[in-house]
This record gives C-alpha cells, structure tokens and sequence, in this order.
C-alpha cells in the first residue's frame, strides 16, 4: 500500500495547488496538482476539504496504475481523459 500526503494548499486560479508526495514501495514520488472548483463540486459536493478530494484522486490512480505512471504535474481534470470512470467511482472513494 503506498502513503499519500497531500500538503502545502495554495489558491490557483479557481481552485486550489497542492504538492502531493506518494511513498510507494520504497521509493518517493513527488507530485504538483491542481484541483478546479468544479472538479471539487462535482466529485464531493463540498462533503469534505478539498485536499481528501486529491487524496482520493491519487488512490483512485494508484489503483490503476503505479506511481512511475503518474505525470508529475497535472491538473485532477485530466484523470477523466485517461480514466472516464472517475466522476462515477471517485465520489464514492471520498
């Protein structure tokens, strides 16, 4: 199981910066992602902070591909070019 950290919130645009770092199989990966508001709206209905909603985001990934896969800087809107099932599945995860 890999260990997700998800810190450093800033505001970017209309919505928010985060610098994520994922411990996975002894290694570490560092991550900058952005989060729209409209992604946050959609996949949490404003349930929880929108930093859970990118710790979700990585799991739902991490559940698909490993960690060497992930871009490394990307905004959470592109998860749903390479996995459309994201909106169904990712509200669920939170």
């Amino acid at each position: 199981m890999s260990a997700i950290t998800v810190g450093n919130e800033r505001p970017e645009g209309s919505g928010w910066r985060y610098d994520v770092r994922v411990d996975a199989r002894g290694r570490r990966h560092d991550f900058a992602v952005t989060l729209a508001r409209s992604d946050y709206d959609r996949w949490s209905g404003g349930r929880v902070p929108p930093a859970e909603v990118v710790r979700a985001a990585f799991r739902f990934l991490l559940e698909r591909e490993p960690a060497t896969s992930i871009l490394s800087s990307f905004d959470c809107s592109v998860i749903r070019r390479y996995f459309p099932e994201v909106d169904s599945e990712l509200p669920a995860m939170l």
